[in-house]
C-alpha cells in the first residue's frame, strides 16, 4: 500500500492558512458582491469580460496575501506577475464565472491556490454568491463550510461508468462545437453519459468535491483556474488531468478534467481528448 505524500505544510501552517485565506475572500467579497448585478463590463484583449470588481476583488486579494506572505510571488489573472516553479507562489482569480457575474446569476467564485515548486498544495474555492467555501491542503483533505456552520470534509462520490455518469462542462470553446472549431470532441459528450450538465467553471468541481457530480470538464484553463481546483479535487479522493490525460506539470495545462475515479477521468479523456493536438501541451 503506497502512502500519502509528506504534505510541505504543518496541520498548523494549513491552519493558518486556510485562516489568512478565509479572511481574504471575506475582505474581497465586500468589493465582488457590492457590484452584483450592477457591473458593467469592458472585454479583454482575449474577448473576455472583466469588470470593476474583478480589477478591485484581486487589488484586495494581493493586499491580504502580500500582508500575510510578504516575500510570496503572486500571479492573478487581472494583474498579472510569473508563475514561479521554484519556492512559493500564489495564484489568484477574482471572479471565476464573470459572464455569470454580469448577468446576475450567482455561479461564480473566487480561487486561490499556493504552489510550492511549481505544484499546488493548498487551494480555496470560494463560491461568494452561494456563501459557501471548499478548501483543502496536501495530506489535509478536502473540506466544505457554509455561512455560520463548521468545516465537513467532504469526499468524491463512488465511481460510476460512463454511461452512468453525471459530468458538468462549462463551455465548448476549443471544440468541435465552437464557431472557430478545435481539438476537443464535445459533441461527443451528451450521447454518451447519463446526464450532461452546464454548471460552468468552478461551482461545478466544488460539486464533484462533495459527490453531487461525478466529472467535470473544461476545454480551456489558465493556472488560477487549475491549481485551486486540482489539490482540491485529489484531497477529496478525484483525479485530475488536461483533456488529453496528462497529469504532469497540471498548472500548466490548457485544458482541464476532474472526475470521482481514474477510470472515470481516463474514459472522458478517451471520449473527449485529441493526443495529436498541441492544446494539451
Amino acid at each position: 500500500m503506497s502512502r500519502a505524500p509528506r504534505s510541505p505544510l504543518s496541520p498548523r501552517e494549513f491552519r493558518a492558512t486556510v485562516s489568512t485565506v478565509q479572511k481574504a475572500v471575506r475582505a474581497s467579497d465586500a468589493i465582488i458582491l457590492r457590484h452584483f448585478t450592477r457591473a458593467r463590463i469592458s472585454h479583454k484583449a482575449d474577448g473576455s469580460e472583466v469588470t470593476v470588481a474583478d480589477k478591485g476583488g484581486e487589488r484586495s486579494l494581493r493586499r491580504s496575501l502580500g500582508k500575510a506572505w510578504p516575500k510570496d510571488p503572486v500571479l492573478g489573472e487581472e494583474f498579472g506577475g510569473s508563475l514561479v516553479r521554484s519556492g512559493r507562489c500564489w495564484l489568484v482569480d477574482p471572479i471565476d464565472g464573470t459572464a455569470s457575474y454580469v448577468l446576475g446569476i450567482p455561479m461564480f467564485g473566487t480561487l486561490i491556490s499556493l504552489l510550492i515548486d511549481g505544484e499546488p498544495v493548498f487551494g480555496c474555492i470560494h463560491l461568494s454568491a452561494l456563501k459557501e467555501t471548499t478548501f483543502a491542503g496536501l495530506g489535509h483533505g478536502c473540506w466544505l463550510t457554509r455561512e455560520g456552520g463548521r468545516a465537513r470534509r467532504v469526499r468524491v462520490g463512488p465511481a460510476r461508468p460512463l454511461n452512468q455518469a453525471q459530468v458538468g462542462l462549462t463551455s465548448f470553446k476549443e471544440s468541435d462545437l465552437s464557431a472557430k472549431g478545435g481539438p476537443w470532441r464535445l459533441s461527443r459528450v451528451g450521447r454518451e453519459l447519463l446526464r450532461l450538465r452546464l454548471v460552468g467553471d468552478c461551482v461545478q468541481y466544488a460539486l464533484v468535491c462533495r459527490g453531487a457530480l461525478d466529472g467535470a470538464i473544461d476545454p480551456l484553463m489558465n493556472p488560477w483556474d487549475i491549481g485551486p481546483l486540482a489539490i482540491c479535487v485529489t484531497e477529496a479522493g478525484g483525479s485530475v488531468s488536461d483533456l488529453n490525460g496528462e497529469q504532469s506539470r497540471i498548472v500548466e495545462r490548457r485544458s482541464f478534467v476532474a472526475a470521482n475515479s481514474p477510470q472515470l477521468r481516463e474514459a472522458l479523456c478517451a471520449l473527449v481528448g485529441n493526443p495529436g493536438s498541441p492544446a494539451g501541451a
